[in-house]
């Protein structure tokens, strides 16, 4: 299910401080996890535009890759991604954890999805550049 969340960045935080601020207000949003994203909108009813999304205009999605593909009798069946035509928002960050055959961590896939006339492929390329410098600094920190 979908959830809305929002994060206060005020006050210059460091890195670790922001990180336990999302960890707070994702914490809060699902024990509401359960409430269907449809119904909230329903209820909020915010201004509607065609410009964006009325909730929110970035979606950030985590998943894990290596599940097994489903098991059907008599056919072989495995997972296949294809390449979306339409953003659905004005920009999505897919991650994906992937396993090793030992069930270690075997990486990491991130996928951005977005607008194409709200963003060009370069500034997308440039935010996954500085994604990856993020996440390495974090790693290393």
């Amino acid at each position: 299910n979908t959830l809305v969340l929002r994060t206060d960045t005020s006050g210059d935080p460091s890195f670790r401080e922001l990180l336990g601020r999302v960890r707070e207000a994702d914490l809060a949003a699902w024990s509401h996890q359960d409430l269907p994203f449809d119904r909230l909108v329903e209820a909020l009813n915010p201004e509607r535009t065609t410009a964006r999304h009325p909730l929110f205009q970035v979606m950030l999605t985590v998943g894990d890759t290596s599940a097994d593909a489903p098991e059907l009798p008599g056919l072989e069946a495995a997972y296949e991604f294809s390449k979306v035509e339409i953003a659905k928002f004005d920009l999505t960050f897919g991650f994906a954890e992937r396993r090793s055959v030992d069930g270690g961590p075997g990486g990491l896939d991130v996928t951005i999805e977005y607008a194409t006339d709200l963003y060009d492929a370069r500034s997308v390329e440039l935010a996954g550049e500085r994604l990856v410098r993020l996440l390495g600094a974090v790693v290393v920190a």
